[in-house]
């Protein structure tokens, strides 16, 4: 009777702390990736093109640099996944990835690429391209949804407004247009 009572207690302890860690799991994932985006997003309302120690504030050492720098420039990311809830079968696997195209050190390009793998083993990719330009402005869909939004764009914001909820549910997304919705809303 006793081994029965400490193992139901020791059972009702584990439940409780796994759920108290999937939760916290869950918050700070989900603030983290709301900073990427949103700061991104930032970064591109600027009115000058933002220089590559504005961004490396803004993210520290998370921030990666993918290539060295040439004459051509030189690249830098940022990339959250909700890998730990994928394995436990919590949600289906989903990525962020931003990354920073800089040249001469300031930044010509930021490209945000948020994918996720379907419950049919499928992938499915949506992705803005914010190109430090005045003309560049360009939507297509399919598998994968693609927005090019240039500096002068008017609706920057939606072009940025990825679901991120992608990342937190068991079922997750299925679509491109589930994983950024706001640009095909009107």
């Amino acid at each position: 009777m006793v081994l029965i009572k400490r193992v139901s207690i020791a059972l009702v302890a584990f439940v409780f702390l796994s759920s108290i860690f999937v939760v916290s799991a869950r918050y700070e994932l989900r603030h983290n990736v709301d900073r990427i985006i949103h700061s991104s997003y930032e970064l591109f309302q600027q009115e000058q093109r933002p220089r590559v120690s504005d961004v490396r504030e803004r993210f520290g050492d998370k921030l990666k640099q993918t290539s060295p720098c040439k004459d051509f420039g030189c690249g830098f990311e940022i990339e959250l996944s909700n890998r730990l809830l994928a394995r436990v079968h919590l949600a289906q696997f989903t990525s962020l990835k931003s990354t920073f195209w800089v040249r001469n050190g300031t930044v010509d390009e930021n490209v945000v690429e948020f994918w996720t793998v379907r419950a049919d083993g499928g992938g499915v990719l949506a992705y803005t391209d914010a190109k430090y330009c005045k003309g560049c402005n360009d939507f297509s869909s399919g598998k994968s949804l693609n927005i090019d939004v240039s500096s002068q764009a008017v609706r920057k914001r939606d072009a940025f407004g990825f679901n991120i909820n992608c990342l937190l549910v068991v079922k997750g997304c299925a679509t491109a247009s589930d994983l950024l919705p706001a640009i095909l809303r009107d």
